[in-house]
Protein backbone atom coordinates (compact mmCIF):
# COMPACT_ATOMS: atom_id res chain seq x y z
CA UNK A 1 0.00 0.00 0.00
CA UNK A 2 1.41 3.43 -0.95
CA UNK A 3 1.73 6.47 1.29
CA UNK A 4 -1.21 8.05 -0.51
CA UNK A 5 -3.40 5.04 0.29
CA UNK A 6 -2.87 5.66 4.01
CA UNK A 7 -4.20 9.22 3.87
CA UNK A 8 -7.78 10.49 3.69
CA UNK A 9 -8.48 12.22 0.37
CA UNK A 10 -8.39 15.78 1.75
CA UNK A 11 -4.93 15.29 3.27
CA UNK A 12 -3.78 13.49 0.12
CA UNK A 13 -4.65 16.69 -1.74
CA UNK A 14 -2.54 18.71 0.70
CA UNK A 15 0.39 16.30 0.31
CA UNK A 16 0.09 16.49 -3.46
CA UNK A 17 0.10 20.27 -3.26
CA UNK A 18 3.27 20.21 -1.17
CA UNK A 19 4.96 17.80 -3.58
CA UNK A 20 3.98 19.94 -6.56
CA UNK A 21 5.33 23.05 -4.89
CA UNK A 22 8.58 21.26 -4.07
CA UNK A 23 9.00 20.17 -7.70
CA UNK A 24 8.31 23.74 -8.87
CA UNK A 25 10.84 25.05 -6.40
CA UNK A 26 13.49 22.59 -7.63
CA UNK A 27 12.97 23.77 -11.21
CA UNK A 28 13.19 27.44 -10.23
CA UNK A 29 16.25 26.71 -8.12
CA UNK A 30 18.09 25.46 -11.19
CA UNK A 31 16.98 28.55 -13.08
CA UNK A 32 18.37 30.76 -10.34
CA UNK A 33 21.71 28.98 -10.58
CA UNK A 34 21.82 29.49 -14.34
CA UNK A 35 20.43 33.01 -14.33
CA UNK A 36 21.74 34.24 -10.99
CA UNK A 37 22.10 37.79 -12.22
CA UNK A 38 18.52 38.29 -13.35
CA UNK A 39 17.35 40.46 -10.49
CA UNK A 40 13.69 40.80 -11.44
CA UNK A 41 13.17 37.04 -11.79
CA UNK A 42 14.67 36.40 -8.37
CA UNK A 43 12.48 39.06 -6.80
CA UNK A 44 9.39 37.46 -8.34
CA UNK A 45 10.50 34.06 -7.08
CA UNK A 46 10.91 35.30 -3.52
CA UNK A 47 7.50 36.91 -3.52
CA UNK A 48 6.02 33.62 -4.78
CA UNK A 49 7.76 31.70 -2.01
CA UNK A 50 6.35 34.04 0.63
CA UNK A 51 2.84 33.53 -0.70
CA UNK A 52 3.31 29.77 -0.75
CA UNK A 53 4.65 29.70 2.80
CA UNK A 54 1.67 31.65 4.06
CA UNK A 55 -0.81 29.34 2.31
CA UNK A 56 0.66 26.01 3.45
CA UNK A 57 -0.60 26.16 7.08
CA UNK A 58 -4.08 27.07 5.83
CA UNK A 59 -4.04 24.10 3.44
CA UNK A 60 -3.07 21.69 6.20
CA UNK A 61 -5.60 23.04 8.66
CA UNK A 62 -8.30 22.86 6.00
CA UNK A 63 -7.37 19.30 5.13
CA UNK A 64 -7.40 18.13 8.74
CA UNK A 65 -10.66 19.93 9.41
CA UNK A 66 -12.28 18.25 6.39
CA UNK A 67 -11.11 14.84 7.59
CA UNK A 68 -12.47 15.36 11.07
CA UNK A 69 -15.85 16.44 9.72
CA UNK A 70 -16.05 13.48 7.32
CA UNK A 71 -14.98 10.72 9.71
CA UNK A 72 -17.36 7.74 9.79
CA UNK A 73 -17.14 4.00 9.33
CA UNK A 74 -16.18 4.30 5.68
CA UNK A 75 -13.35 6.80 6.21
CA UNK A 76 -9.78 6.12 7.30
CA UNK A 77 -8.88 7.68 10.66
CA UNK A 78 -6.36 10.50 10.87
CA UNK A 79 -3.46 8.55 12.37
CA UNK A 80 -0.08 9.50 13.74
CA UNK A 81 1.52 7.99 10.63
CA UNK A 82 -0.51 10.31 8.42
CA UNK A 83 0.73 13.38 10.25
CA UNK A 84 4.31 12.04 10.25
CA UNK A 85 4.21 11.73 6.48
CA UNK A 86 2.86 15.26 6.10
CA UNK A 87 5.42 16.59 8.56
CA UNK A 88 8.28 14.97 6.62
CA UNK A 89 7.05 16.52 3.37
CA UNK A 90 6.59 19.91 5.01
CA UNK A 91 10.01 19.86 6.73
CA UNK A 92 11.74 18.95 3.48
CA UNK A 93 9.92 21.71 1.66
CA UNK A 94 10.69 24.36 4.30
CA UNK A 95 14.40 23.49 4.32
CA UNK A 96 14.43 23.78 0.56
CA UNK A 97 12.59 27.09 0.67
CA UNK A 98 15.02 28.50 3.22
CA UNK A 99 18.02 27.40 1.16
CA UNK A 100 16.58 28.79 -2.05
CA UNK A 101 15.67 32.10 -0.41
CA UNK A 102 19.18 32.53 0.93
CA UNK A 103 20.81 31.63 -2.39
CA UNK A 104 18.51 34.08 -4.13
CA UNK A 105 19.02 36.78 -1.50
CA UNK A 106 22.80 36.51 -1.59
CA UNK A 107 22.73 36.56 -5.40
CA UNK A 108 20.80 39.82 -5.30
CA UNK A 109 23.20 41.20 -2.72
CA UNK A 110 26.24 40.55 -4.89
CA UNK A 111 24.82 42.20 -7.99
CA UNK A 112 26.72 45.40 -8.64
CA UNK A 113 24.53 48.48 -9.14
CA UNK A 114 24.45 49.62 -12.76
CA UNK A 115 24.50 53.22 -11.56
CA UNK A 116 27.04 54.82 -9.25
CA UNK A 117 24.44 55.94 -6.71
CA UNK A 118 24.13 53.57 -3.74
CA UNK A 119 20.54 53.04 -2.59
CA UNK A 120 20.30 52.77 1.21
CA UNK A 121 17.25 52.03 3.38
CA UNK A 122 17.13 52.81 7.11
CA UNK A 123 14.51 50.72 8.97
CA UNK A 124 13.41 52.81 11.96
CA UNK A 125 11.53 51.31 14.91
CA UNK A 126 12.48 53.79 17.65
CA UNK A 127 13.05 57.54 17.60
CA UNK A 128 15.26 57.51 20.75
CA UNK A 129 17.58 55.01 19.04
CA UNK A 130 17.55 56.99 15.78
CA UNK A 131 20.32 59.22 17.17
CA UNK A 132 22.80 56.45 16.39
CA UNK A 133 21.98 56.51 12.66
CA UNK A 134 20.56 59.92 11.84
CA UNK A 135 24.05 61.37 11.35
CA UNK A 136 24.79 58.68 8.76
CA UNK A 137 21.48 59.40 7.03
CA UNK A 138 22.10 63.15 6.94
CA UNK A 139 25.61 62.64 5.60
CA UNK A 140 24.18 60.52 2.78
CA UNK A 141 21.58 63.17 1.98
CA UNK A 142 24.45 65.59 1.43
CA UNK A 143 26.57 63.11 -0.55
CA UNK A 144 25.71 62.67 -4.24
CA UNK A 145 27.04 59.09 -4.14
CA UNK A 146 24.05 57.97 -2.05
CA UNK A 147 20.28 57.81 -2.24
CA UNK A 148 19.10 57.27 1.37
CA UNK A 149 15.52 56.30 2.24
CA UNK A 150 13.83 55.88 5.63
CA UNK A 151 10.94 53.58 6.54
CA UNK A 152 8.97 53.56 9.81
CA UNK A 153 7.82 50.27 11.35
CA UNK A 154 6.04 48.79 14.35
CA UNK A 155 8.08 46.91 16.91
CA UNK A 156 7.65 44.83 20.04
CA UNK A 157 8.95 46.55 23.20
CA UNK A 158 11.81 44.41 24.53
CA UNK A 159 10.47 41.60 22.32
CA UNK A 160 7.67 40.98 24.83
CA UNK A 161 4.73 43.14 23.80
CA UNK A 162 2.45 43.68 20.86
CA UNK A 163 3.81 45.14 17.63
CA UNK A 164 2.99 48.84 17.91
CA UNK A 165 4.63 52.25 17.80
CA UNK A 166 4.86 53.01 14.09
CA UNK A 167 2.68 56.10 14.58
CA UNK A 168 5.13 57.45 17.16
CA UNK A 169 8.06 56.83 14.80
CA UNK A 170 6.15 58.49 11.95
CA UNK A 171 5.44 61.57 14.07
CA UNK A 172 9.02 61.71 15.31
CA UNK A 173 10.45 61.58 11.80
CA UNK A 174 7.96 64.23 10.68
CA UNK A 175 9.13 66.52 13.50
CA UNK A 176 12.70 66.09 12.28
CA UNK A 177 11.66 66.84 8.71
CA UNK A 178 12.78 63.43 7.47
CA UNK A 179 10.85 62.03 4.46
CA UNK A 180 9.88 58.42 5.00
CA UNK A 181 7.66 55.54 3.92
CA UNK A 182 5.28 54.05 6.46
CA UNK A 183 5.41 50.27 6.84
CA UNK A 184 2.41 49.98 9.15
CA UNK A 185 1.32 46.93 7.16
CA UNK A 186 1.40 43.13 7.46
CA UNK A 187 4.93 41.72 8.04
CA UNK A 188 5.47 40.24 4.59
CA UNK A 189 3.79 43.17 2.89
CA UNK A 190 6.49 45.27 4.55
CA UNK A 191 9.11 42.97 3.07
CA UNK A 192 7.59 43.36 -0.39
CA UNK A 193 7.72 47.15 0.00
CA UNK A 194 11.34 46.96 1.11
CA UNK A 195 12.25 44.74 -1.82
CA UNK A 196 10.51 47.11 -4.24
CA UNK A 197 12.85 49.89 -3.09
CA UNK A 198 15.74 47.80 -4.46
CA UNK A 199 18.21 48.82 -1.75
CA UNK A 200 21.89 48.04 -2.11
CA UNK A 201 22.32 48.52 1.65
CA UNK A 202 19.98 48.14 4.63
CA UNK A 203 20.44 49.47 8.18
CA UNK A 204 18.28 48.18 11.00
CA UNK A 205 18.42 49.69 14.49
CA UNK A 206 18.94 46.57 16.60
CA UNK A 207 20.61 43.20 16.23
CA UNK A 208 17.74 41.24 17.76
CA UNK A 209 15.11 39.75 15.48
CA UNK A 210 12.28 39.24 17.98
CA UNK A 211 11.35 42.95 18.37
CA UNK A 212 10.88 43.50 14.60
CA UNK A 213 8.10 42.11 12.37
CA UNK A 214 8.80 38.70 10.81
CA UNK A 215 9.22 40.06 7.29
CA UNK A 216 12.09 42.33 8.35
CA UNK A 217 14.15 39.82 10.29
CA UNK A 218 17.70 38.97 9.35
CA UNK A 219 17.19 36.00 7.04
CA UNK A 220 14.54 37.86 5.06
CA UNK A 221 16.59 40.98 4.31
CA UNK A 222 19.88 39.42 3.22
CA UNK A 223 19.06 40.33 -0.40
CA UNK A 224 20.64 43.68 0.48
CA UNK A 225 23.99 44.30 2.12
CA UNK A 226 23.25 44.57 5.82
CA UNK A 227 25.27 47.24 7.60
CA UNK A 228 25.43 47.60 11.37
CA UNK A 229 25.90 50.67 13.54
CA UNK A 230 25.19 49.73 17.18
CA UNK A 231 22.28 51.59 18.75
CA UNK A 232 24.21 51.97 22.01
CA UNK A 233 27.79 51.77 23.20
CA UNK A 234 28.69 48.19 24.17
CA UNK A 235 29.86 48.33 27.79
CA UNK A 236 28.53 45.06 29.27
CA UNK A 237 30.49 41.85 29.77
CA UNK A 238 29.51 38.25 29.29
CA UNK A 239 28.05 37.23 32.68
CA UNK A 240 29.84 33.87 32.41
CA UNK A 241 33.26 35.34 31.64
CA UNK A 242 36.10 34.05 33.79
CA UNK A 243 38.61 36.63 32.54
CA UNK A 244 38.88 39.67 30.27
CA UNK A 245 39.48 37.50 27.20
CA UNK A 246 36.01 35.96 27.60
CA UNK A 247 34.03 39.10 28.39
CA UNK A 248 32.76 39.76 24.87
CA UNK A 249 28.97 39.40 25.14
CA UNK A 250 27.32 37.21 22.49
CA UNK A 251 24.08 39.22 22.63
CA UNK A 252 25.97 42.38 21.64
CA UNK A 253 28.57 41.01 19.24
CA UNK A 254 27.56 37.66 17.78
CA UNK A 255 23.91 37.55 16.80
CA UNK A 256 22.78 36.17 13.44
CA UNK A 257 22.40 39.79 12.34
CA UNK A 258 26.12 40.38 12.92
CA UNK A 259 27.09 37.16 11.16
CA UNK A 260 25.00 37.93 8.08
CA UNK A 261 26.06 41.57 7.92
CA UNK A 262 28.23 42.86 5.12
CA UNK A 263 29.82 45.60 7.24
CA UNK A 264 29.83 46.14 11.02
CA UNK A 265 31.05 49.57 12.07
CA UNK A 266 32.86 49.45 15.41
CA UNK A 267 32.86 52.27 17.97
CA UNK A 268 36.30 51.57 19.46
CA UNK A 269 39.29 49.30 18.99
CA UNK A 270 38.07 47.32 22.00
CA UNK A 271 34.66 46.64 20.45
CA UNK A 272 36.29 45.69 17.15
CA UNK A 273 38.28 43.09 19.10
CA UNK A 274 35.09 41.82 20.73
CA UNK A 275 33.36 41.32 17.39
CA UNK A 276 36.31 39.48 15.89
CA UNK A 277 36.81 37.22 18.91
CA UNK A 278 33.82 34.99 18.01
CA UNK A 279 35.41 33.95 14.69
CA UNK A 280 32.08 33.47 12.92
CA UNK A 281 32.65 36.19 10.32
CA UNK A 282 35.32 37.55 8.04
CA UNK A 283 37.31 39.80 10.41
CA UNK A 284 37.82 42.35 7.63
CA UNK A 285 34.14 43.33 7.69
CA UNK A 286 34.49 44.79 11.19
CA UNK A 287 35.48 48.36 10.43
CA UNK A 288 36.86 50.73 13.09
CA UNK A 289 34.83 53.86 12.41
CA UNK A 290 34.11 55.50 15.74
CA UNK A 291 30.54 56.02 16.85
CA UNK A 292 28.48 58.42 14.67
CA UNK A 293 26.11 59.12 17.56
CA UNK A 294 28.95 60.74 19.50
CA UNK A 295 29.74 62.97 16.54
CA UNK A 296 26.13 64.09 16.45
CA UNK A 297 26.19 64.86 20.18
CA UNK A 298 29.43 66.83 19.82
CA UNK A 299 27.88 68.96 17.09
CA UNK A 300 25.29 70.20 19.59
CA UNK A 301 27.78 71.53 22.12
CA UNK A 302 27.19 75.23 22.60
CA UNK A 303 23.59 74.98 21.35
CA UNK A 304 21.89 73.93 24.56
CA UNK A 305 18.15 74.28 25.10
CA UNK A 306 16.62 73.87 28.56
CA UNK A 307 12.92 72.90 28.65
CA UNK A 308 11.97 74.81 31.81
CA UNK A 309 11.42 78.54 32.14
CA UNK A 310 13.61 80.42 34.64
CA UNK A 311 11.72 83.61 35.54
CA UNK A 312 13.97 84.36 38.50
CA UNK A 313 17.30 83.80 36.78
CA UNK A 314 19.61 80.87 36.10
CA UNK A 315 18.95 77.81 38.28
CA UNK A 316 21.00 74.68 38.90
CA UNK A 317 19.92 72.21 36.19
CA UNK A 318 19.83 68.48 36.88
CA UNK A 319 19.01 65.59 34.54
CA UNK A 320 17.75 62.42 36.21
CA UNK A 321 18.03 59.49 33.78
CA UNK A 322 16.85 56.14 35.24
CA UNK A 323 17.39 52.83 33.45
CA UNK A 324 14.61 50.39 32.56
CA UNK A 325 16.16 47.24 34.08
CA UNK A 326 14.84 47.64 37.61
CA UNK A 327 16.83 45.68 40.19
CA UNK A 328 13.87 43.92 41.77
CA UNK A 329 14.87 40.25 41.45
CA UNK A 330 18.51 40.37 42.48
CA UNK A 331 19.78 41.82 39.20
CA UNK A 332 19.45 45.04 37.22
CA UNK A 333 20.78 48.57 36.84
CA UNK A 334 17.64 50.53 37.66
CA UNK A 335 16.85 51.90 41.13
CA UNK A 336 13.91 54.06 40.09
CA UNK A 337 11.56 51.97 42.23
CA UNK A 338 13.71 52.64 45.31
CA UNK A 339 14.14 56.38 44.99
CA UNK A 340 11.36 57.91 42.90
CA UNK A 341 9.47 59.01 46.03
CA UNK A 342 12.66 60.56 47.49
CA UNK A 343 13.38 62.32 44.20
CA UNK A 344 9.89 63.77 44.19
CA UNK A 345 10.27 65.07 47.72
CA UNK A 346 13.73 66.51 46.99
CA UNK A 347 12.41 68.34 43.94
CA UNK A 348 9.38 69.61 45.86
CA UNK A 349 11.58 71.06 48.62
CA UNK A 350 14.23 72.58 46.29
CA UNK A 351 12.76 75.31 44.09
CA UNK A 352 16.30 76.59 43.39
CA UNK A 353 17.06 73.39 41.45
CA UNK A 354 15.35 72.37 38.22
CA UNK A 355 14.99 68.67 37.40
CA UNK A 356 14.40 66.95 34.06
CA UNK A 357 13.22 63.34 34.26
CA UNK A 358 14.80 61.60 31.23
CA UNK A 359 13.75 57.93 31.47
CA UNK A 360 15.09 55.12 29.34
CA UNK A 361 12.56 54.58 26.49
CA UNK A 362 11.66 51.14 27.88
CA UNK A 363 10.99 52.29 31.46
CA UNK A 364 7.37 53.11 30.64
CA UNK A 365 6.97 49.46 29.69
CA UNK A 366 9.08 47.77 32.37
CA UNK A 367 8.17 49.82 35.47
CA UNK A 368 4.47 48.82 35.60
CA UNK A 369 5.48 45.21 34.98
CA UNK A 370 8.21 45.08 37.60
CA UNK A 371 6.03 43.73 40.39
CA UNK A 372 6.83 46.67 42.67
CA UNK A 373 4.97 49.38 40.74
CA UNK A 374 1.56 49.39 39.12
CA UNK A 375 0.55 51.31 36.03
CA UNK A 376 -1.55 53.53 38.28
CA UNK A 377 1.30 54.32 40.68
CA UNK A 378 3.74 54.95 37.82
CA UNK A 379 1.29 57.29 36.12
CA UNK A 380 0.61 59.05 39.43
CA UNK A 381 4.32 59.67 39.94
CA UNK A 382 4.70 61.18 36.47
CA UNK A 383 1.71 63.44 37.04
CA UNK A 384 2.98 64.61 40.45
CA UNK A 385 6.40 65.24 38.96
CA UNK A 386 5.04 67.21 36.01
CA UNK A 387 2.86 69.32 38.33
CA UNK A 388 5.92 70.76 40.07
CA UNK A 389 7.01 74.08 38.53
CA UNK A 390 10.69 73.10 38.65
CA UNK A 391 10.25 69.66 37.05
CA UNK A 392 9.46 68.24 33.64
CA UNK A 393 9.75 65.03 31.61
CA UNK A 394 11.75 64.81 28.38
CA UNK A 395 11.88 62.01 25.83
CA UNK A 396 13.46 61.73 22.40
CA UNK A 397 16.47 63.81 21.31
CA UNK A 398 18.70 64.93 24.15
CA UNK A 399 21.92 66.48 22.83
CA UNK A 400 20.74 70.07 23.42
CA UNK A 401 19.35 69.02 26.80
CA UNK A 402 22.72 67.61 27.83
CA UNK A 403 24.49 70.75 26.69
CA UNK A 404 22.15 73.02 28.67
CA UNK A 405 22.33 70.99 31.90
CA UNK A 406 24.74 71.26 34.84
CA UNK A 407 24.78 67.68 36.10
CA UNK A 408 23.40 64.19 35.43
CA UNK A 409 22.14 61.53 37.84
CA UNK A 410 21.87 58.09 36.23
CA UNK A 411 21.84 54.40 37.01
CA UNK A 412 21.89 53.60 33.29
CA UNK A 413 24.31 52.36 30.68
CA UNK A 414 24.54 54.46 27.51
CA UNK A 415 24.66 57.83 29.25
CA UNK A 416 27.59 56.57 31.32
CA UNK A 417 29.70 57.17 28.21
CA UNK A 418 27.76 59.83 26.30
CA UNK A 419 27.33 62.51 28.96
CA UNK A 420 31.10 62.77 29.45
CA UNK A 421 31.31 64.44 26.02
CA UNK A 422 29.85 67.57 27.63
CA UNK A 423 32.48 67.60 30.41
CA UNK A 424 30.03 67.99 33.28
CA UNK A 425 29.66 66.07 36.55
CA UNK A 426 28.11 62.64 36.09
CA UNK A 427 26.88 60.80 39.18
CA UNK A 428 26.37 57.07 38.69
CA UNK A 429 24.00 55.33 41.11
CA UNK A 430 25.32 51.78 41.45
CA UNK A 431 22.56 49.27 42.19
CA UNK A 432 25.19 46.81 43.39
CA UNK A 433 23.56 43.97 41.44
CA UNK A 434 23.83 45.09 37.83
CA UNK A 435 25.41 43.12 34.98
CA UNK A 436 29.19 43.22 34.90
CA UNK A 437 30.94 45.88 32.82
CA UNK A 438 33.51 45.01 30.17
CA UNK A 439 36.80 46.92 29.89
CA UNK A 440 35.13 49.91 28.22
CA UNK A 441 32.34 49.94 30.81
CA UNK A 442 34.79 49.83 33.67
CA UNK A 443 36.65 52.77 32.19
CA UNK A 444 33.37 54.73 31.89
CA UNK A 445 32.48 53.83 35.47
CA UNK A 446 35.85 55.05 36.75
CA UNK A 447 35.24 58.36 35.00
CA UNK A 448 31.96 58.88 36.90
CA UNK A 449 31.27 59.82 40.52
CA UNK A 450 29.88 56.55 41.87
CA UNK A 451 27.39 56.37 44.75
CA UNK A 452 25.17 53.65 46.22
CA UNK A 453 22.33 55.41 48.02
CA UNK A 454 19.93 58.26 47.47
CA UNK A 455 21.47 60.31 50.27
CA UNK A 456 24.98 59.88 48.83
CA UNK A 457 23.68 60.93 45.42
CA UNK A 458 21.86 63.97 46.78
CA UNK A 459 24.85 65.14 48.79
CA UNK A 460 27.19 64.75 45.83
CA UNK A 461 24.83 66.78 43.63
CA UNK A 462 24.59 69.55 46.25
CA UNK A 463 28.38 69.62 46.55
CA UNK A 464 28.71 70.24 42.81
CA UNK A 465 25.98 72.84 43.04
CA UNK A 466 28.12 74.65 45.60
CA UNK A 467 31.11 74.63 43.23
CA UNK A 468 33.00 71.45 44.04
CA UNK A 469 35.77 70.76 41.51
CA UNK A 470 35.49 67.68 39.34
CA UNK A 471 38.13 65.25 40.60
CA UNK A 472 38.05 62.71 37.75
CA UNK A 473 39.37 64.77 34.85
CA UNK A 474 42.20 62.35 34.04
CA UNK A 475 39.82 59.38 33.94
CA UNK A 476 37.41 61.30 31.73
CA UNK A 477 40.18 62.17 29.25
CA UNK A 478 41.27 58.54 29.09
CA UNK A 479 37.69 57.53 28.30
CA UNK A 480 37.24 60.19 25.62
CA UNK A 481 40.47 59.15 23.91
CA UNK A 482 39.03 55.64 23.58
CA UNK A 483 35.57 56.81 22.49
CA UNK A 484 36.94 59.10 19.78
CA UNK A 485 39.55 56.91 18.03
CA UNK A 486 40.10 59.09 14.95
CA UNK A 487 40.00 62.75 13.90
CA UNK A 488 38.09 61.63 10.80
CA UNK A 489 34.33 61.79 11.47
CA UNK A 490 32.72 58.37 11.90
CA UNK A 491 30.11 59.19 9.25
CA UNK A 492 32.84 59.83 6.68
CA UNK A 493 34.52 56.49 7.45
CA UNK A 494 31.18 54.70 7.13
CA UNK A 495 30.13 56.30 3.84
CA UNK A 496 33.52 55.76 2.19
CA UNK A 497 33.64 52.14 3.34
CA UNK A 498 30.20 51.41 1.89
CA UNK A 499 30.73 53.12 -1.44
CA UNK A 500 34.22 51.75 -2.03
CA UNK A 501 33.15 48.27 -0.94
CA UNK A 502 30.41 48.19 -3.57
CA UNK A 503 32.16 49.90 -6.45
CA UNK A 504 35.68 48.48 -6.20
Amino acid sequence: MSDADLMPQSLTDVAASLDALREQMDVVSKQVEMQGEIQLEIAKLLQSLHSSQQSIPEQIIGGVDACLKARDGDKLPVTKDVFSQLDARLSHLMVGMHTLKQVSNLTLREIRPTEQVVRVVFIVQSIPMWDALVGVYQAMVDDERFHPMVVSINHSQLGRGEFTGEMDVHKGLDLQGIPHLRMNVAPYDALDILRSLQPDVVFRQQQWDVPVPAGLRTNEITFARICVVPYGMGVLANPEAKNEEEEAYEANYDQNYHRMAWRVFCETEQTQTYYRSFQHSDPEKFILSGYPKLGRLLEERGQGEWPLAEPNGRTFRVIWAPHHSLAVHGAGFGVFHEMHADMLEWARSSPDIQFVFKPHPALDYSAPRSGVLTQQSYNAFQQSWSDLPNCTICRGDYAKLFDASDLMLTDGVSFLTEYHLFRKPLIFIDSGVHAAFNALGRLAERAAHRVHTFQQMKQAALDYKQGKTWQLEEEREELLNVLLPSPVPATRVILDSIFNGIHT
